[in-house]
């Protein structure tokens, strides 16, 4: 059981030394604060700021999703593909025919 508290004071003082280091200000609280009050602080830092908890932009600006122009094309090729069979089977039939 005491290892169990041993990893879980030392992934909790990391989590404390990166928010530290995220923001580059040392905290003028107590070190010993509940994980409420930290995530309180660090929210009200980061909205005094203008960022985000972490930071970072959001993952959809910084990599843009190609959805729709790669829905467009495969759509497209879709239809493409159709029409093409049509045809092919008219003339088919046509070829057939005589």
């Amino acid at each position: 059981m005491s290892n169990n508290s041993e990893d879980s004071s030392a992934v909790w003082s990391q989590y404390v030394n990166a928010k530290h280091n995220a923001f580059g200000e040392e905290s003028e609280k107590d070190p010993a604060q509940t994980l409420e009050e930290l995530e309180a602080a660090i929210a009200q830092l980061a909205a005094s700021s203008g960022l985000s908890e972490t930071g970072l932009p959001p993952r959809a600006i910084v990599h843009p999703v190609e959805r729709s122009q790669l829905s467009r094309w495969f759509y497209l090729t879709l239809v493409l593909l159709f029409t093409a069979l049509v045809v092919g089977m008219i003339w088919w039939g046509v070829q057939q025919q005589y």
